[in-house]
């Protein structure tokens, strides 16, 4: 069914936020050359972190979970300008495929500097992008409610999956995880493996599929609220985001769920607030 409104602009506001993820993550990544002990120890490392380092690298969990976000929203938008959905279909498969090919490929050799492939490389947020996209490119066919309680259940329950898991692989001389172990590596549980038994391929999936693809399922269904009237759409996201960010605080102070990494009192007010926010990306 098409969108009652058609998109024909870019959205200033989703280019802004886009933008300002950008220059967030430049953080990230530039934390190496000005940080001396960048090679020694974590900036959420709690036994060694203080809090205006920590809040360098906390700051930047924002910027993966928004591309992906964004990136369904985009996808929406397409809709709306007029595409039809088989060919939005096609064009996320190929986009998607593109950007886990540059994953082991590009991006690979520009961050390791070697050809080596008995390392295949590390899967992260543009391989996660890329696999987000072709699981994207089979939903956007099922009712846009649908994909909005996808993304929304995938994002609120996989916790619950966080207590199984599969003994990760030690390297050379240890058992390799079986089919379905890997498999469940991919989908939910960060670790590395050789691809075959070994000495396959390693690959080290720092970014698994859950919930990444209910991520961007989320944001293509919000994509919806922008053919709402503006104020409408303003006072709807506001208070959406008041209720998401009230309930993560009070879900966080409780420690039952949604993090593996319990927060506890520290011995000054200003770790204590570090090790509240020190949760996984």
């Amino acid at each position: 069914m098409t969108p009652s409104g058609v998109i024909r602009s870019r959205i200033d506001s989703v280019d802004l936020l886009r933008g300002l993820v950008m220059v967030i993550m430049i953080l990230d990544h530039t934390r190496d050359f000005v940080h001396s002990a960048s090679y020694q120890f974590d900036p959420t490392d709690m036994s060694r972190t203080y809090p205006l380092l920590f809040f360098t690298r906390w700051i930047t969990h924002f910027c993966a979970p928004v591309f992906v976000f964004l990136a369904g929203t985009s996808s929406y938008f397409q809709i709306a300008r007029g595409k039809q959905k088989k060919e939005l279909s096609l064009f996320l498969i190929k986009r998607g495929f593109w950007l886990i090919l540059l994953e082991l490929t590009v991006v690979r050799i520009v961050a390791f500097w070697q050809v080596d492939y008995r390392f295949l490389g590390v899967m992260q947020v543009i391989w996660v992008l890329g696999w987000c996209m072709i699981g994207l490119a089979a939903l956007i066919h099922l009712p846009l409610r649908v994909i909005a309680w996808f993304g929304i259940g995938m994002i609120a329950v996989h916790n619950l999956f966080d207590s199984v898991t599969v003994a990760p692989w030690q390297g050379p001389g240890s058992p390799v995880p079986g089919a379905l172990a890997k498999l469940w590596l991919v989908l939910h549980q960060s670790a590395a493996f050789p691809v075959a038994g070994w000495p396959s391929p390693v690959v080290f999936i720092l970014y698994p599929l859950i919930p990444w693809i209910g991520v961007m399922a989320a944001g293509y269904a919000l994509g919806r609220v922008y053919d709402w009237p503006a104020e409408e759409r303003r006072r709807k996201l506001l208070r959406w985001g008041l209720a998401i960010t009230v309930g993560f605080v009070l879900i966080r102070l409780t420690n039952l769920y949604g993090d593996p990494g319990e927060w506890s009192v520290q011995k000054s007010a200003p770790m204590t607030i570090v090790s509240f926010f020190n949760v996984q990306k």
